[in-house]
């Protein structure tokens, strides 16, 4: 790679530039006393991408049982980290545009079409493996081809030509522009991102999605996150995606430990999710890939040419303790959403309604400390404990980022604080059976937020919890106490809403 061929491009006068909302989001989400009141104002002075933003959150991509009416809630209910990537993804989408400078015209529908299935196949996949964080994943797949944009701006039609070499394979790319241009869209793009003072990981990233087995220890779980989500999109939206598919499975299981079936199952729901994120960016991504079409040709093609399989190794991801729980097939936060609703229904007038939100405490720490799995390992390990604590009514969840939620119908206040108290004191005392170095196992503490219903009017008037939507917001807001002190239950009351 020739640096001077780099900075000609970085320094065209038509790069694009990141609005000054995103760079101010960027600067103080980057502080680590950043308050969320402040980020809320500073996105909220923009009222087009504050109005995208509370559209996004409230649609089915995130699958919230509460409606958000203000940028500030979104920060509480989905986290900093999930918003800046909304408000950063939104801003791109308005500073890059075809422009129609040029009788020939660089393709945006392609470009965006990949973006956006990129990002969306990232979040899943991150959200399956549990190895990096999957809003850092989105992020990073949805800028990963930035450079493209600056490539065409500093060189135009030559740069299109460069683009048509490549018959429509997207993994040819980068050789071809090395050839012509002395570097790439990943280092391009991943300079532009670094100069925009983008998170380290999401920079290494973008720098090494083609080359995943190049990037720093600190960024390699997203940087192989985001080169399968790219195969993913390929799959999803190239001529040859049954040979992508092949290559997405074998990726998958040599990097992650996934079953190839699962991975397989996953692809209807990242074109879903794509075809959600397309209609909040108002971005045209093209006609939905048939799914079904694709896994049948490439089902055919195996037939006819004998192909195998790739070479499953046990199913070792799949076993915890005990050997006895598919950590996958924990219902997520969506079917809780519908199972507490559907207890108001059903139990709501005769019975109080309990919920707890249970936190892994420093869960960004003990992946550092003890590996990339260590995490997945401490919920796995939560959710046999909860299990065993909790009464047969109990139902666990899967909630977001390293949380459980626990949905109790029919229990009172006290009942409630005594199941969360011997759920914390058994995990603090019982450490998280691990396989790291010298060690086989380690401690890890979590945190509670408990919130009850009860169906009492004078009771659940005075403590504001009437829904479904405020059972579990009440929670959350309980959680994040519980969080500030670590190893700590705390039960809402109406004063931690101020």
């Amino acid at each position: 790679m020739s640096q001077a061929s780099l900075e000609r491009v970085l320094c065209s006068p038509n790069l694009p530039t990141l609005p000054v909302v995103a760079m101010r989001v960027l600067e103080l989400t980057a502080k680590p006393d950043a308050s969320l009141r402040e980020i809320a104002a500073v996105i909220e002075n923009d009222p087009a991408i504050a109005s995208k933003v509370i559209r996004t959150v409230n649609s089915s991509f995130y699958g919230l049982t509460r409606r958000c009416g203000s940028i500030q809630q979104a920060l509480a209910f989905l986290g900093m980290q999930t918003v800046k990537a909304l408000v950063l993804g939104f801003s791109l989408a308005r500073s890059i545009d075809g422009g129609g400078d040029d009788e020939v015209s660089f393709d945006f529908l392609s470009y965006w079409r990949r973006s956006i299935y990129s990002a969306a196949a990232a979040r899943e996949i991150a959200l399956l493996h549990r190895r990096c964080d999957p809003d850092e994943a989105f992020m990073a797949s949805l800028v990963q081809d930035l450079g493209m944009v600056a490539l065409w701006r500093a060189y135009g039609d030559r740069y299109l030509q460069a683009i048509d070499l490549t018959k429509g394979d997207h993994r040819r790319l980068c050789a071809i522009e090395q050839r012509s241009f002395e570097t790439d869209h990943a280092m391009v793009g991943g300079e532009m991102v670094a100069r925009w003072r983008f998170p380290d990981e999401i920079v290494g990233a973008v720098r090494s999605h083609h080359r995943s087995f190049e990037a720093d220890p600190h960024a390699a779980m997203l940087a192989r996150t985001v080169e399968l989500a790219g195969t993913a999109a390929a799959v999803l939206t190239q001529r040859s995606g049954e040979t992508e598919l092949s290559r997405f499975r074998r990726d998958g299981q040599d990097w992650f430990e996934l079953r190839p079936a699962p991975l397989t199952l996953l692809l209807q729901r990242i074109a879903d999710r794509a075809d959600e994120l397309s209609q909040a960016f108002g971005l045209d991504t093209g006609a939905s890939p048939d799914v079904d079409a694709i896994l049948d040709k490439a089902a055919r093609i195996k037939r006819e040419q004998q192909l195998a399989e790739p070479v499953i190794e046990g199913d070792a991801c799949d076993v915890v303790e005990h050997g006895t729980l598919d950590v996958s097939a924990i219902p997520d936060a969506r079917a809780f959403g519908g199972d507490l609703e559907r207890t108001f229904i059903e139990r709501g007038r005769r019975a109080g309604i309990g919920v707890l939100l249970i936190g892994i405490d420093r869960a960004r720490q003990v992946q550092d400390a003890f590996g990339a799995r260590a995490v997945e390992a401490a919920m796995t390990h939560t959710f046999s404990k909860v299990r065993e604590c909790a009464p047969s009514s109990t139902r666990i969840y899967r909630f977001v980022g390293a949380e459980l939620a626990v949905l109790v119908p029919e229990t009172e206040i006290d009942d409630l604080c005594r199941l969360a108290e011997s759920i914390r004191r058994t995990l603090a005392t019982h450490p998280v059976p691990y396989e790291h170095a010298s060690m086989r196992s380690f401690p890890a503490t979590v945190s509670i937020g408990a919130a009850i219903y009860e169906p009492t009017s004078e009771i659940s008037g005075g403590s504001g919890i009437a829904t479904p939507d405020q059972l579990v917001s009440a929670a959350m807001f309980a959680l994040a106490a519980g969080r500030r002190a670590r190893n700590r239950v705390v039960v809402f009351r109406r004063e931690l809403t101020a």
